[in-house]
């Protein structure tokens, strides 16, 4: 086989090489993972450092989104565009490789209801006992946490939102979960577990912005849940991705979501 049948296949390519992996990753959330690095040693530094940091940071933020806040929704707008941008670059080089995308499993059928309420009621507790463990949280579990429990809250809680969050959650759900779960999920079976680590390393590093503690919690915890749900029993994506906008939205947490609050 030539360099040239290596690059542009002729026929499907049903497992990803080695290169195929680094430029998606560098694609799609090498942007990302610098920031959030950024983000992240800028909190390390003595506090008046960090403080003076911080200001400058979000002077400069505001700079850049001053034409923008006139807007409902649009702090959303500038990673909208760009995710869909580096989105479509991604589809671009599997269609110049050939990709067959018919074997990332994303189906539209009844199992995805009761699929998504059981994988969003697991992430959610999960969630809500970990962060109160590792990350010293709000303990939702107190009496007066669990008095407010309300499941009709959600209904106000999902109205508030804009249009241009709902869109935003959905594509960035599936702007990660397309490439953690489908599109490593094709590397070759002696790959797998090697995949998985640098997976849970990947997924982990453009969270740290949120603390370490978070960002292994995501990376670790959230990242298996997802990969074994998908890969053992689910075998679709839609559920998973639905569940993961979910928290995009409101936070991971599930007592937050059905409380009245």
């Amino acid at each position: 086989m030539n360099i040239r049948d290596i690059i542009l296949p002729r026929e499907k390519t049903k497992n990803l090489r080695w290169f195929d992996v680094i430029i998606i990753t560098l694609i799609l959330f090498g942007k990302f993972i610098v920031i959030s690095t950024q983000m992240y040693l800028a909190t390390l530094k003595p506090a008046v450092e960090a403080a003076a940091t911080a200001v400058t940071e979000a002077a400069t933020e505001v700079a850049e989104t001053t034409t923008d806040v006139a807007t409902e929704g649009a702090a959303y707008s500038s990673n909208l565009r760009y995710q869909a941008t580096m989105l479509a670059i991604v589809f671009i080089y599997l269609f110049i490789r050939n990709f067959d995308f018919k074997q990332i499993k994303f189906r539209l059928n009844w199992k995805i209801i009761p699929q998504y309420l059981v994988l969003f009621i697991i992430m959610g507790l999960s969630a809500d006992i970990l962060y109160l463990i590792f990350d010293n949280g709000y303990n939702y579990f107190s009496a007066e946490s669990l008095s407010h429990i309300n499941l009709l809250s959600v209904f106000p809680k999902f109205a508030a939102l804009s249009k241009v969050a709902i869109i935003y959650a959905l594509l960035n759900a599936f702007y990660e979960e397309f490439y953690f779960l489908g599109l490593l999920g094709t590397v070759q079976e002696k790959y797998k577990w090697g995949t998985l680590v640098f997976s849970t390393i990947i997924r982990a590093s453009f969270h740290t912005y949120q603390g370490m503690a978070s960002a292994l919690i995501i990376g670790i915890f959230f990242g298996l849940l997802y990969y074994v749900s998908y890969h053992k029993f689910i075998k679709n994506l839609l559920p998973i991705v639905l569940v993961h906008s979910m928290a995009d939205m409101f936070g991971s947490g599930l007592i937050y979501l059905i409380s009245q609050w």
